[in-house]
Order: C-alpha cells, then sequence, then structure tokens
C-alpha cells in the first residue's frame, strides 16, 4: 500500500491546526482499518507544547510509554527524533509536530508507516517535502503540485550514491567525497542536467575522477 502524506501551512501555536492534525490521524484509522499505533514524533521531549494543548494536560508521561484512550482506536505514543525507529512492526500514522523537510524524509522509508500527517511550526518548512510527493493538504483537501523528477539516469545516479556513502556523516569522509565528486563530474560531462549553480565543468571544485566516467553512465542507464 502506497504511504498516505498530509501537510499543513500552518506557523506558531495554533491549537485548532494541531487538532486538525491529530484529527485526521484518528479519521484514517477508521479508513484504513487495521492500523496499529498513531506516532506522535517530536524533536525532544522538552518540546511536547503540540501535545499538552491537545490533550489539555503537561502530565505525558504514560504517553511516552504508549497508551489507550479510547478503544475505538489504536494505542498512541510519543517519540522523539532519538527514539523512533523503523523496526518492522505493526502499521503505524506518524503525526510529526514541528519537524521540516530534511528531517522529515528519512520517514518516508520506513516500512512501519502507512501514513505520514505534519504538522509544521515555521512558514514553509514542509513544502519542499511536500512537493516531493504530493501531499495533501490538511485544510482543503487539495494535493500540492508535485516536483518534477529529474531524469532517470540522475536519479539512478544519486540512489547510488545514497546505498553507498555513510548517510550518519554525509560526505565528511575523504572517500565518500571523492565519490560524490566523481558523480557530478560523470553527469556533467555527458550533459545530464543539474540545477546546481556552482557545478560548471568541475571547475568550481577539485577532486573526483576525470577518467573512465562514461563507466558511470552506462551503469545507470542500465537500471
Amino acid at each position: 500500500m502506497e504511504k498516505k502524506r498530509y501537510y499543513d501551512d500552518n506557523v506558531g501555536p495554533v491549537k485548532e491546526n494541531e487538532l486538525l492534525a491529530f484529527k485526521k490521524a484518528l479519521e484514517l484509522c477508521n479508513e484504513i482499518g487495521d492500523i496499529t499505533q498513531i506516532t506522535l514524533l517530536i524533536h525532544t521531549k522538552a518540546n511536547t507544547g503540540y501535545l499538552e494543548r491537545i490533550f489539555g494536560t503537561r502530565d505525558l508521561k504514560a504517553f511516552f510509554r504508549g497508551v489507550k484512550i479510547d478503544s475505538n482506536y489504536p494505542p498512541l505514543k510519543i517519540e522523539t527524533i532519538r527514539t523512533f525507529n523503523d523496526d518492522w512492526q505493526g502499521k503505524k500514522i506518524l503525526v510529526a509536530f514541528g519537524l521540516n523537510s530534511d528531517e522529515l524524509y528519512k520517514y518516508d522509508d520506513y516500512q512501519n508507516i502507512s501514513v505520514i500527517i505534519a504538522h509544521q511550526w515555521s512558514e514553509d518548512s514542509l513544502k519542499d517535502w511536500a512537493r516531493c510527493w504530493g501531499a495533501i493538504n490538511l485544510k482543503t483537501g487539495i494535493k500540492i503540485e508535485k516536483n518534477t523528477l529529474p531524469n532517470k539516469v540522475v536519479q539512478q545516479a544519486f540512489i547510488d550514491l545514497t546505498d553507498s556513502i555513510n548517510l550518519s556523516t554525509g560526505i565528511t569522509h575523504p572517500m565518500d567525497e571523492e565519490q560524490c565528486k566523481t558523480y557530478i563530474r560523470a553527469l556533467k560531462k555527458y550533459n545530464y542536467e543539474l540545477l546546481i549553480d556552482k557545478v560548471n565543468s568541475g571547475r568550481h571544485f577539485k577532486g573526483g575522477e576525470k577518467t573512465g566516467l562514461q563507466n558511470h553512465i552506462k551503469r545507470w542507464e542500465s537500471k
């Protein structure tokens, strides 16, 4: 089943919008039918303001362990970005409070998530994520215009890169940085469009292999 994705254009502490995100999760439980948990995701244990307003209490200790507040709905559990992981168990609705696009992307790959509902804190902080997937606006029910994907070869190049580098450190390791630059050189040399102003035939950075670039292109084209 393809993930469902929703977002809002909230700014700041607006209880009405926080409730809208939570109520959408409850609505989808009934619609989908076999949801095992509603996960309420926040940055840290100090960022419970959203949930305090929703539930009308500052005592949320039980929610961090998991709590069932209504027999008609699955348990609710508060998680932080440090504690929540893809345990491959169950079928969850994720309601993310205050995360931006860059922070949210990782959860798109979680196998245990069926729905992502993203409630933003800062203006336009979710726009990139929403446009990436054509997410649905919680208030209007309308899908945001989806970004056009790059050429398939470019997509495959970055899939390869993502699979091979250490994502926990990015490209800070010299070998990862070298590989990244080699891939960019290959794409640029063979006229695959890269919307990166500073990439201009490799003149704006040093590094990366300059030979055998066609082999990378052939590999990506074959996938």
